[in-house]
Parts: structure tokens; C-alpha cells; sequence
């Protein structure tokens, strides 16, 4: 299971004080109740950003009762994808806002996002109604675009991952 990590600088300042940075280990465990919990080690993986890729090392930790790990992930990750929520986020602002994508290549992995954006419609209304927005369009595309315009929003003022998180139980654009 991933925890959130608030990280609001890009993949490469993360890497580069990876060593330094502290994690708070949760209250309590998840699974067990348990509240002692120690380092597991940790493990890369990849962040993609426009043109460039990153290797992001993850802190895992581990509960001393049950034994379940948990993986610190930066905000700036998606559980699951190896793109960036600031690249994921631009990708399906301008699918949906007919804009033009500036990486060609990427429109097929944009449409994939797209799909899964709208499979999760309904999980994004109750967040966002959790959160205090008001009315959302009653046209479906309309709709879609005021909930990205909010998401947008909301990922610049707070940590939209654990929020979501926090709010739903789920992981952003997880389909599980």
C-alpha cells in the first residue's frame, strides 16, 4: 500500500534530498492497529516528465505486528503510472479543452488517462462535493471539464493525491 509523501517540488529536488528527508510514520496501522512501525528498505522506480525521465528512490516502511509494508510515495507520483501528476494532469486538460499537445507521441497514453478520467466520474464528484464545490454542469463534456478546471485548482493549493485519498480510499485514476 502506497502513503503519501507531501512533496511540492518536481522528481529531481526529491531525489537529491532523498537522504535528508524524514518521513512521519502513520498513527496507526492500517491494517493491524499497530502503531510501531519501522524502515523496510527502499526501491526505485520512474518518473516521466515531458521529455525527461527520473529515477526516484521510495521509502517503505514496515509494521513490527502484522508485518505489511507501506511505500512512502511523493505527491508528484501516481500509484501505478509511471508519468507525473503535473504531466497527467496537462495531458487531459488539453484533451479536454481542445488544446494542442505539445508531444505527439504521447496521445495515445493521453487517451488511455482520458478513459480511465471518465470511468472515474462519479468518484470525482463525491470528492469534490467532500470538498465543498457546488454545482457541476449537467452536459457530460461540460461536466468533465469543470471537474479537471477543480482538480487543477485544487492541485495548486493543496496535495490533491492525499486528499483524494483521504477522502475516497483510492488512489488517483486507479480503477480498482
Amino acid at each position: 500500500m502506497q502513503l503519501i509523501l507531501p512533496w511540492r517540488a518536481g522528481p529531481a529536488s526529491y531525489q537529491a534530498a532523498f537522504q535528508d528527508i524524514e518521513v512521519e510514520k502513520p498513527e496507526r496501522c492500517p491494517h493491524c492497529g499497530c502503531n510501531k512501525f519501522h524502515k523496510w528498505g527502499k526501491y526505485k522506480r520512474y518518473v516521466i516528465e515531458e521529455d525527461v525521465e527520473h529515477i526516484i528512490s521510495i521509502q517503505r516502511i514496515r509494521c513490527v505486528k502484522c508485518r505489511r509494508t507501506y511505500s512512502y510515495l511523493p505527491s508528484f507520483c501516481i500509484s501505478g503510472i509511471c508519468y507525473g501528476l503535473d504531466f497527467v494532469l496537462r495531458i487531459l486538460q488539453a484533451l479536454l479543452l481542445k488544446k494542442e499537445l505539445a508531444l505527439d507521441k504521447i496521445r495515445r497514453r493521453g487517451f488511455a488517462f482520458l478513459r480511465r478520467f471518465v470511468q472515474l466520474e462519479s468518484l470525482w464528484l463525491i470528492f469534490l462535493r467532500a470538498s465543498g464545490v457546488g454545482a457541476v454542469p449537467a452536459d457530460k463534456r461540460g461536466r468533465l471539464r469543470k471537474i479537471l478546471e477543480t482538480l487543477l485548482e485544487f492541485h495548486r493549493n493543496r496535495n490533491l493525491l492525499a486528499s483524494f485519498l483521504q477522502e475516497t480510499g483510492r488512489h488517483f485514476l486507479s480503477v480498482k
